[in-house]
C-alpha cells in the first residue's frame, strides 16, 4: 500500500508539474502574442508617425516654395536707389551703398537678414565700419541674398531683404539705421518670423522714419525680391557655386571671420580696423 501510494502519489505529482508546465507555456504564449500584438501597434505608430512628418515637410516644403515664387511675382527686376551698378541689372544687381562716393576704398559685405553668423559680423565690425564710412576712408556695398530660405526652407531672407532694400529708397541713414535694427533683432534661424511682411514693417517702424505709403507697398509688392535672388546668384558666381555668407571684401580682398572661442572679439576688430588702414594707406 505504501508503494502504490508512493506510486499513485508520485503519478499525481508528475501530473501536478505536466499541468504547471503547459499552464506556462500557455501563459508564455499569450505574452509573446500580447507582445508582437503591441510591437505591431508600436511600430505601425512609427511608421504612420513617420509618414506624417515626411508629408508635413513635404507640405510645408511645397508651402514655402509657393510662398517665396507668390512673393513680388510679376514685379520686373528693379534696384533699390543708389546701388553700385550703374546700371543695375540681373546679371550685375550691384549692392547697396553707405558712406561717400568719393571713398577710395570699398568694402563689398554679402549678407543674409536671417543669417546668424552674419549678426556676429554685425556686431564685431559694424560700428567700424560706419565709423571709416562716416570719416570718408570707405564706402561699403551691401549685397542682401536669400541664402537660408535656401538652404533651410522659408522665405524670411526673401521678405526681409527686399524690405530692407526698399528703406535704401529714402537714403543711406534711414537705410542703416533699419539694417542695423534688423540684426539686432534678429530671431533664431529656425524662427522665420521675418517672413511676414508685418513684421518688417513693425520693425521699420522703430524710430527709422521709414514708415510711408511708398515705402510699405514696396514691401508689400516685392518690389525688390527679384534683387535679392539675383545678389544671390552674384555671390554663388563670385565663391564659384559655394555660397557662404557674411561674404567681406575689401577692395576685393577677402577678410575672414574666425569664432570669437578661437580669436577673441577684440583681436578681431583689432586686425580688422588693420586691413582696412592698410588698404586706405595703400589708396593714398
Amino acid at each position: 500500500m505504501t508503494g502504490d501510494g508512493g506510486g499513485s502519489g508520485g503519478r499525481r505529482s508528475s501530473g501536478r508539474e505536466r499541468a504547471a508546465e503547459a499552464r506556462r507555456r500557455q501563459a508564455a504564449a499569450e505574452r509573446r502574442k500580447k507582445q508582437m500584438i503591441i510591437a505591431g501597434v508600436a511600430v505601425g505608430v512609427i511608421v504612420v508617425a513617420v509618414l506624417i512628418g515626411i508629408s508635413v515637410q513635404h507640405n510645408k516644403s511645397t508651402s514655402d516654395k509657393a510662398a517665396r515664387k507668390a512673393y513680388g511675382a510679376g514685379q520686373p527686376f528693379s534696384a533699390p536707389a543708389g546701388v553700385s551698378a550703374d546700371p543695375a541689372t540681373s546679371s550685375d544687381p550691384g549692392g547697396i551703398v553707405y558712406g561717400k562716393p568719393e571713398a577710395k576704398v570699398t568694402v563689398e559685405v554679402a549678407e543674409d537678414v536671417r543669417c546668424p553668423v552674419c549678426k556676429v559680423a554685425e556686431t564685431l565690425l559694424g560700428a567700424v565700419n560706419k565709423e571709416y564710412a562716416d570719416a570718408g576712408k570707405i564706402k561699403l556695398q551691401y549685397h542682401i541674398v536669400d541664402l537660408i530660405d535656401r538652404a533651410a526652407g522659408g522665405q524670411g531672407s526673401l521678405v526681409g531683404g527686399a524690405t530692407l532694400a526698399c528703406s535704401a529708397d529714402a537714403g543711406q541713414a534711414p537705410f542703416i539705421a533699419y539694417h542695423d535694427l534688423i540684426f539686432k533683432n534678429q530671431p533664431a534661424e529656425t524662427t522665420d518670423s521675418y517672413a511676414s511682411v508685418d513684421t518688417m514693417l513693425g520693425l521699420a517702424g522703430q524710430g527709422t522714419g521709414l514708415r510711408s505709403t511708398a515705402f510699405d507697398a514696396c514691401a508689400r509688392d516685392g518690389k525688390y525680391a527679384q534683387w535679392v535672388k539675383d545678389n544671390y546668384d552674384w555671390l554663388s558666381k563670385k565663391l564659384g557655386g559655394q555660397v557662404g555668407t557674411p561674404d567681406i571684401a575689401i577692395d576685393g580682398t577677402p577678410f575672414v571671420l574666425k569664432s570669437t572661442q578661437a580669436v577673441s572679439a577684440g583681436q578681431q576688430q583689432a586686425d580688422y580696423r588693420a586691413a582696412l588702414d592698410a588698404a586706405v594707406a595703400k589708396k593714398g
